[in-house]
């Protein structure tokens, strides 16, 4: 917008007649900068089209740290293979060119994209690895043998990866070479491993990445931004991968090359929940910006090494403060119950606060994770969870069971039989029509999912490429599917039906999909009411299990005031201000966890952003938690 403004204010200030004739190539240059802006401008409309079609809800959290002028790199957590750099060109106010590994600047599509988004390739080692001779029959932290090796033909620098197995391999770099079965390696700083011999072992080229490194420092000489995901490749673990330093060197390096203001560096969070799967939810924070000091940048031009070792430990820091890290996926599940059962229904958060709160009880779990209060804790959250998954609930369902009463459930129950088939009938025609590429782009997912877990070393289920392919093979498939019906309309009837196939069907499609995805939420609450209405049997266990869930949410909230309030870092004053607004809620007989509908599952983040709680709107008193409830 602002190269826009700037463009048409500069062709208003001189009349055509008065302008030199070697301004022409100044409004040749204009013309080709507008023409970027709208380019660009249509890029971002088209994947946020694809990213609200895919995704129910995509939320933007801390914008305004993003400064507006002057050079900026982007680092963000790589969870989510390219939806990760759509997701980020989409939303962010600046505009990114993205670090990609040149093999996917080869790939149909996804090459053509990186083209128009001006992305740098990076040629990867890995990528372009040959099969070295031999095998390999022992090494140790400083030496490597083998058999039928030939070393010597190997330059003194070059990175050698030893496979092990199960997709894994072991990296060193050959510092000196004996002989052909023999070379010195640098120093490991882990004992390696027992039994490697007779494995075989990859030559990883030695790359002039000058091109890479000049495009970089051009990009940040000139006030633009570079988009990096310095884990070096996606995954699907619950945790961040060790990042590289190369983001640390792009900075500093920078300015040394003579970029005249040093570049900030904005860490970003990707939070994605379960985001291999349609209409899921993602989150993207921006995080404070992490300046570069001069002492930071004369210790760098002192000593690279340990220059470059500061910054990262400062950047690894500012990532921990926008990603939600847990050592796995059960793990994870058992923080996000967590901070379900410690929030009261009452209370409503904010996006920041919501991921802020989670963050922290991420961090609270593995401080107090060895206590004897934790394990009783962990285990009954399991038998929880397994009792909601054996009665296909949710915790929030079990959460409103305070409202169910036998007078008002049957007109419940009508109405809401009435808005599943309500739902079900206006979205029934195009989700049936829509089928076909629903299962086309499901299979390959799986199939390129499954041909990434074999390759990989870091993957444990593959699910990081999952939405990629999902939305890849959606861009392909829906087009043509549409000029198929609009080719028979016009085929078999008229051209003007053709045009309105062709105007309108995009559009019942995308409201078909959010129509069927209200249907689903409505027939989820049904299902359990119908049940306690139908049997007592039925009845009786959901109210043990709401039992369960309310000596669950004491015992977190023991867990949280005995041993993590006013004791670790990690509490903060947002913390103290959430516990003063559920400690005064419980004093309040039947507000403290309570919603106003049985088994609602209407509960997003939607809400979370328009009912958000501030100090001033929320009373803390008896009486107006009864009025509020």
């Amino acid at each position: 917008k602002l190269q826009f403004l700037y463009f048409i204010g500069s062709n208003k200030k001189m009349s055509p007649e008065k302008r030199k004739p070697e301004e022409s190539t100044e409004s040749l240059g204009a013309f080709w900068g507008l023409f970027n802006v709208l380019k660009v401008g249509l890029i971002r409309q088209y994947f946020r089209m694809l990213l609200y079609v895919y995704y129910r809800e995509v939320d933007v959290v801390g914008i305004e740290n993003v400064p507006m002028s002057g050079p900026v790199i982007f680092c963000g957590n790589h969870q989510n293979q390219f939806v990760d750099g759509v997701m980020l060109y989409a939303h962010c106010p600046r505009v990114p060119s993205f670090i990609i590994a040149a093999k996917s600047m080869g790939r149909r599509i996804i090459g053509d994209f990186a083209r128009f988004m001006r992305c740098i390739p990076v040629r990867r080692p890995q990528d372009e690895a040959v099969a070295g001779a031999g095998v390999i029959t022992d090494i140790t932290t400083t030496q490597v043998t083998g058999v039928h090796t030939k070393f010597t033909e190997l330059a003194e620098g070059t990175l050698i990866a030893i496979n092990l197995g199960d997709n894994k391999a072991l990296t060193v770099k050959i510092m000196k070479i004996h002989s052909d079965t023999c070379a010195v390696i640098k120093e490991i700083p882990q004992a390696p491993p027992q039994e490697v011999e007779g494995r075989t072992f990859k030559v990883l080229p030695r790359i002039n990445q000058s091109d890479m490194w000049s495009a970089v420092y051009s990009t940040l000489k000139q006030d633009g931004c570079i988009g990096i995901f310095p884990e070096g490749g996606s995954h699907d673990q619950t945790a961040m991968l060790g990042m590289k330093d190369g983001i640390a060197r792009f900075a500093l390096g920078s300015i040394e090359d003579g970029c005249s203001v040093p570049p900030v560096i904005i860490p970003v969070g990707l939070t994605y929940y379960y985001g291999h799967r349609f209409r899921s939810r993602a989150h993207i924070e921006f995080g404070k910006p992490l300046y570069i000091t001069d002492d930071l940048y004369s210790l760098y031009l002192s000593d690279k090494p340990k220059g470059v070792a500061a910054l990262m430990k400062d950047l690894q820091h500012a990532m921990e403060e926008v990603t939600i890290q847990c050592p796995d996926w059960r793990t994870l599940k058992q923080v996000h119950h967590v901070r379900r059962l410690y929030q009261p229904g009452t209370i409503k958060l904010d996006v920041a606060e919501y991921l802020r709160t989670t963050r922290r009880f991420a961090q609270g779990m593995y401080l107090v994770q060895d206590l004897p209060e934790t394990l009783a804790l962990v285990e009954k959250l399991e038998f929880y969870q397994v009792m909601l998954k054996n009665y296909l609930l949710t915790d929030h369902q079990v959460q409103s069971l305070d409202a169910l009463q036998s007078h008002t459930s049957y007109r419940l129950v009508l109405h809401r039989m009435f808005m599943t088939a309500f739902w079900f009938l206006l979205c029934i025609g195009g989700v049936v029509v829509n089928l076909p590429v629903g299962i086309v782009s499901r299979v390959y997912s799986d199939i390129k999912s499954l041909e990434a877990v074999k390759s990989s070393s870091v993957k444990v289920m593959g699910n990081d490429v999952k939405a990629s392919y999902k939305v890849i093979c959606a861009m392909i498939a829906a087009p043509l599917y549409i000029m198929l019906y609009v080719f028979l309309a016009w085929w078999y009837y008229s051209f003007g039906l053709a045009v309105v196939i062709l105007v309108f069907y995009p559009v019942w499609s995308y409201w078909s999909i959010v129509w069927a995805n209200n249907c689903m939420c409505a027939a989820r609450a049904t299902f359990p009411l119908l049940l306690s209405l139908h049997s007592d049997k039925y009845m009786q266990r959901f109210l043990e299990l709401h039992k369960l869930r309310n000596e669950l949410r004491k015992d977190v909230c023991q867990l949280v005031d005995v041993h993590v309030r006013n004791k670790h870092e990690l509490w903060s004053s947002r913390s103290e201000e959430l516990y003063r607004r559920i400690e005064a809620l419980d004093a309040a007989p039947g507000t403290a966890d309570t919603m106003n509908m049985p088994f609602t599952v209407e509960h997003t983040s939607r809400s979370r952003k328009t009912d958000k709680v501030s100090n001033s709107s929320i009373a803390l008193s008896s009486s107006s938690a009864a009025s509020e409830q």
